[in-house]
């Protein structure tokens, strides 16, 4: 199993649980036409990982420069600009992300769950609800299976640090010597995001109506040997 330990042959080998799954478990039981979702999913994101200090400095230097892009952008542009989905659809190569500590992502979706709850536990005084109801629809932000999911998801934090520095997580392509903003791009080393990119597209291949042999080859053989390159 991912992020548990798993005996084969007399060895352990000791499995990481992917990141994208791992974020995915909690916004499957959120309702996703809730007036906070979005806002949830963004304080979710950040509970879990971190972009590198470094990286965030140089990128939101060059969005105030205007070296990035041909305006320069303010400290409201830039806080509208990341709460938005933008941010990371234009500028997430050039950011790195850090797990945080398990301790540390622990305590930080106990907040988010408090935040964004409706009701409290009775003679629970210490963690006070204060989500809200959609003012359209009346209904809370959570189901029934998002505090069991939480809670599956603190147990599994130890499992979701880098195994290496993040030197050694990322390649990264230096800019061009003409470049104005000067930043590094950066590509994550982990096969699993390699993996996740390939599979994503295989969503949209049953949309071009063709054949199902050939659509059987993709999904199969195409998918198999692809997982064995990487």
């Amino acid at each position: 199993m991912l992020g548990q330990q798993r005996v084969t042959s007399g060895n352990a080998l000791t499995g990481r649980l992917g990141l994208f799954h791992y974020i995915q478990r909690i916004p499957r039981t959120l309702k996703k036409n809730h007036i906070d979702h979005f806002q949830s999913i963004t304080s979710l994101l950040n509970c879990i990982y971190t972009y590198n200090h470094d990286d965030h400095e140089n990128l939101l230097r060059a969005l105030k420069e205007g070296s990035l892009n041909a305006t320069k952008c303010t400290d409201d542009d830039m806080q509208d600009l990341k709460g938005s989905k933008l941010f990371l659809q234009r500028h997430d190569k050039c950011l790195r992300t850090e797990m945080r500590p398990p301790n540390v992502l622990c305590s930080m979706l106990d907040d988010w769950f408090d935040r964004f709850k409706c009701s409290s536990s009775s003679g629970d005084s210490s963690r006070s609800a204060r989500g809200r109801k959609d003012p359209v629809t009346d209904e809370m932000l959570f189901s029934s299976d998002t505090k069991g999911t939480v809670e599956e998801c603190k147990k599994k934090a130890p499992h979701m640090q880098d195994p290496l520095p993040i030197e050694q997580m990322y390649d990264l392509i230096n800019p061009s010597v003409n470049s104005p903003h000067q930043l590094k791009e950066c590509t994550s080393r982990q096969e699993k995001s390699c993996l996740e990119s390939f599979h994503l597209m295989l969503a949209h291949f049953a949309n071009c109506g063709m054949r199902a042999s050939l659509a059987d080859n993709l999904n199969l053989t195409g998918t198999a040997r692809f997982n064995l390159a990487a």
